[in-house]
């Protein structure tokens, strides 16, 4: 995209969407993983929009790779019927990433929360660290509006000492994605799934991070590692035979879900 004068880039962008209930969690609330595609997806409409998506990487050999995400809903999670929208713009970038942040709201425009994603440029043929170097349209669109919730922490190993479970699961045809490697919603629901139902009608979650190192593919057999870390927070960690693939922090706060009828 050639920039002049003239040419006026849009510095945010909005999606609105429906919470059907076939779509919602069994707390009747939008699912993690539901959410995070969303930030993905309004992630790459608004990148097409500036004339720097797909097209524009890969004519340079590359693509955008999610490098870290964090989510903290201060307000609550969309219910069941509900209408929420996202809102996404570009904070800053340098030569290595882009960090963006994204607002979601609910009915009537109720603040539930934002979210922080980086985003990193990789080489196609060999899934290495590319440069935005020359990629002029993100300095245009450099947004001021506010994201109060805090950067992505640093995520280190997860100790093996204390209240630690840790389970195996191997990748199934289902959890690989276009590129042939494990879909990033994925590693959040395998995350997700080593609590109990009961858990989540106690426990609701109101910050979650995750950070992501190595791809998984097809077949390869993941180690869990969850560790209880004490007044709501888990630490995790999903392990494959090239080591450490995801790392992630969950915080919970205490509530009482009671599903009607049961």
């Amino acid at each position: 995209m050639v920039l002049n004068d003239e040419l006026v880039l849009p510095s945010q962008h909005v999606e609105e969407y429906y919470n059907a209930a076939g779509g919602c969690n069994a707390q009747n609330l939008l699912p993690l993983p539901v959410l995070a595609q969303h930030i993905i997806d309004i992630s790459t409409i608004h990148a097409n929009r500036i004339g720097v998506g797909y097209d524009r990487l890969i004519a340079n050999g590359m693509a955008w790779v999610l490098s870290r995400l964090s989510i903290e809903m201060c307000g609550g999670w969309p219910g069941v019927n509900e209408v929420y929208a996202l809102r996404t713009w570009v904070e800053s970038y340098n030569r290595h990433f882009s960090e963006r942040n994204i607002e979601i709201t609910g009915r009537g425009g109720r603040l539930l929360g934002f979210a922080r994603a980086i985003w990193m440029p990789i080489r196609v043929a060999d899934r290495k660290g590319g440069s935005l170097d020359g990629i002029d349209e993100l300095r245009h669109v450099v947004c001021s509006r506010p994201c109060p919730i805090d950067k992505a922490p640093k995520l280190t190993a997860v100790s093996r000492e204390g209240d630690v479970d840790v389970s195996g699961y191997t990748f199934r045809y289902t959890d690989c994605d276009n590129n042939r490697h494990v879909n990033t919603t994925r590693y959040i629901e395998l995350l997700l799934n080593q609590h109990t139902l009961d858990f989540y009608d106690h426990n609701l979650l109101e910050r979650f991070d995750i950070a992501f190192h190595h791809e998984s593919y097809f077949g390869q057999v993941a180690e869990v590692v969850t560790r209880n870390e004490g007044d709501g927070v888990y630490n995790a960690e999903i392990i494959g035979p090239e080591g450490v693939t995801t790392r992630a922090r969950m915080r919970f706060g205490k509530w009482d879900f009671h599903p009607d009828g049961i």
